[in-house]
């Protein structure tokens, strides 16, 4: 079992819904935990923490090389194992803490937010949501089936570490397909900025059962 934090829900569901929280590469599991005040009281919050120790706190999913033209690589199979690890764990949680499989939320921030579209994308009917921040769709995704989640993606104009045009190149064409994909630009880096804080908990609110 992965290392995680969790905060229950408040509400007296026999099973309740869930927002997991997955960070990017060389964070932590307290980092988007801190995220937790602002979501919903009636939703358990879980942020996991990846498996691989980069440093003192700072972890990955999976490695990333660096390429000669100065962008990242991943070795494919080390990627999707991560997806197969953090299913399996939330398999795990759904169990223990009485969660609700049919209001699943994913909320990850960069190499979490390709992991929310992979797992959102290749397990049809686990995940009702997904946020995804300052991400992208990797090519090994497959979105040519109408997604069963709705998804809230946001993207910073100046991103330097997933350059905007990677988000504007995979996630936006899949926004214009699927009306159950909202993308959006915002004036930032790779951050959440309040705008984009403030648009996304708007977004969970409209989108709560």
């Amino acid at each position: 079992m992965l290392e995680y934090r969790v905060r229950e829900g408040e509400n007296n569901a026999s099973k309740k819904p869930a927002i997991i929280l997955i960070h990017g590469y060389g964070s932590h599991v307290d980092d988007l935990f801190a995220f937790t005040p602002y979501l919903p009281k009636n939703h358990t919050v879980i942020a996991l923490q990846a498996p691989l120790e980069l440093a003192f706190n700072s972890y990955a999913w999976y490695p990333l090389y660096p390429k000669e033209d100065g962008t990242l690589d991943s070795e494919l199979e080390a990627a999707w194992g991560a997806v197969d690890l953090i299913k399996k764990n939330i398999t795990l949680l759904i169990d223990k803490y009485h969660l609700n499989a049919l209001d699943i939320s994913l909320l990850g921030f960069s190499q979490g937010a390709i992991l929310s579209w992979a797992l959102a994308f290749s397990s049809p009917g686990s995940y009702r949501r997904i946020i995804a921040l300052s991400g992208l769709i990797h090519e090994s995704v497959d979105t040519s089936k109408k997604p069963s989640f709705l998804a809230y993606a946001a993207h910073g104009e100046t991103d330097i570490v997933i350059p905007i045009e990677q988000a504007r190149s995979t996630v936006l064409p899949v926004s214009k397909i699927y009306e159950e994909i909202e993308y959006f630009e915002f004036p930032d880096g790779h951050t959440v900025s309040q705008e984009n804080f403030s648009k996304m908990l708007q977004w969970i609110e409209k989108t709560n059962l």
